[in-house]
């Protein structure tokens, strides 16, 4: 592959990943009901607005689920995935593949992105305990996944631990992502 072929695979795939990561943003900001007033939501909002709008005038209103973010979400991941393919000179998957590909590399990409979610929230409660837009976002965000584990484990001695449950959980569901995902492809679809 040429070096013009890399060049285009790395800005296709970085811009690719950073806007369906504000897609998911926009769909967990929803999930969670944060607060769109937040300057980091106001950001993420206008910045997925364009897209989303249009579909918004004929899709269901939910109160809870974006289901124009998730449809641009998976649109824009088999979009990528196909364009990479075909820039990599590596053909087309089949449908059915790309589609169990597409959707387990969603998944693993929430993963990633809950685990380094909690994991700034972890440095930031030990360097700025105070209160800033980015820390309040971060912890709406993670509280729907953290609130389970603290009833399992509370805070003991002002130490909560369950962030370090959600990082041993988020690797947990990243192995048997994958080991699932390997299953499927050995299969063929």
């Amino acid at each position: 592959m040429g070096a013009l072929n890399q060049i285009f695979s790395l800005l296709l795939g970085t811009a690719c990943s950073f806007y369906i990561g504000l897609l998911w943003v926009r769909f967990l900001l929803q999930l969670v009901h944060a607060d769109f007033y937040n300057p980091i939501s106001q950001f993420v909002v206008k910045a997925t607005s364009p897209v989303l709008n249009p579909l918004r005038q004929i899709l269901p209103k939910n109160q809870h689920w974006d289901f124009a973010a998730l449809i641009v979400i998976i649109l824009l991941q088999l979009l990528s995935m196909t364009l990479l393919t075909l820039v990599n000179g590596q053909g087309t998957l089949p449908p059915l593949l790309l589609v169990f590909s597409a959707v387990f590399q969603l998944m693993l990409m929430a993963t990633e992105f809950y685990f380094w979610l909690l994991l700034i929230g972890v440095v930031l409660s030990w360097i700025s305990p105070g209160h800033s837009p980015f820390s309040a976002l971060i912890n709406q965000l993670a509280e729907p996944v953290l609130a389970p584990l603290r009833r399992v484990l509370p805070p003991m001695g002002g130490l909560d631990l369950s962030p370090i449950m959600a990082f041993l959980a988020i690797q947990v569901i990243q192995i048997l992502l994958k080991a699932m995902a390997q299953q499927v492809f050995a299969l063929g679809f």
